[in-house]
């Protein structure tokens, strides 16, 4: 069987959703090329140069496009690219958002996980959700900080058809998955570097965005302010041999 260019199946395809991230794709790009076989994007109506920056990648197989002002809606874009991604017959999905990195390790330990996988039935690996604050070198990790953690590595399984119901903060991967976390699940002991929580403006307009999108708080009942909430702040530098690329251009973007 062949994929949607009568090429072999992917072994690892990563999902990305983005609008107006002309700021962050070159460096996501960078930072995910060599790791993955394939990519499948959704530009959700974006006015910038993201879709033309998508389109130079060799490594984007296709580029979903969306009505420029339609209302973001974060279910109907993550399944429209799993359902992408299976018609490219996707052994494995990894989702990032543009403004966050895998680091350094990960393309060494991939294949090994992978295989681990197989070997003991895991369908879905957890990473360190790590917010980047203050500088590139430093991440948050006092109260919930330090344990937040982000279900972005799965297996496609097709006959698997039951998603989150969830319009924010949702599972990628299907509920037969989600549901037996227990015996399917797995932490990878990788971190994903978050960008855009570096400086206090960044915070507030996730904080402002937050409450545009869920403003009586149904999909996180502790709602958003705590996003720029310096209370008991403790940060911990990136270990050495942990870190992401590329550098230069996590300086910060604004949007």
């Amino acid at each position: 069987m062949t994929n949607l260019h009568g090429e072999s199946p992917i072994r690892l395809l990563a999902l990305l959703q983005a609008k107006n991230e002309e700021n962050y794709l070159p460096g996501w790009l960078e930072n995910i090329e060599d790791c993955v076989d394939g990519i499948v994007a959704l530009d959700d109506g974006s006015s910038d140069s993201t879709t033309d920056i998508l389109a130079s990648s060799r490594k984007v197989l296709e580029i979903i496009r969306k009505t420029p002002g339609a209302t973001w809606n974060e279910r109907e874009n993550q399944m429209s690219l799993v359902h992408a991604g299976r018609k490219h017959l996707a052994d494995w999905f990894l989702c990032l958002d543009a403004d966050e990195r895998l680091e350094s390790q990960f393309m060494a330990r991939a294949q090994e996980l992978l295989q681990q996988a197989e070997a003991d039935g895991v369908q879905v690996y957890q990473f360190h959700l790590r917010d980047l604050w203050g500088d590139v070198d430093h991440y948050r990790v006092d109260g919930i900080w330090g344990s937040k953690s982000v279900m972005r590595l799965f297996k496609n399984v097709p006959t698997h058809k039951r998603f989150d119901l969830r319009q924010l903060h949702r599972f990628w991967m299907p509920l037969e998955i989600v549901t037996n976390l227990k015996t399917s699940g797995r932490h990878s002991g990788l971190n994903i570097y978050h960008l855009s929580m570096v400086t206090a403006e960044d915070r507030w307009a996730r904080v402002s965005k937050y409450e545009q999108l869920d403003p009586n708080h149904l999909y996180q009942r502790i709602g958003y302010r705590y996003l720029a909430d310096e209370t008991n702040l403790a940060l911990e530098a990136i270990p050495e041999g942990r870190g992401f690329s590329p550098r230069m251009e996590a300086l910060v973007y604004r949007k």
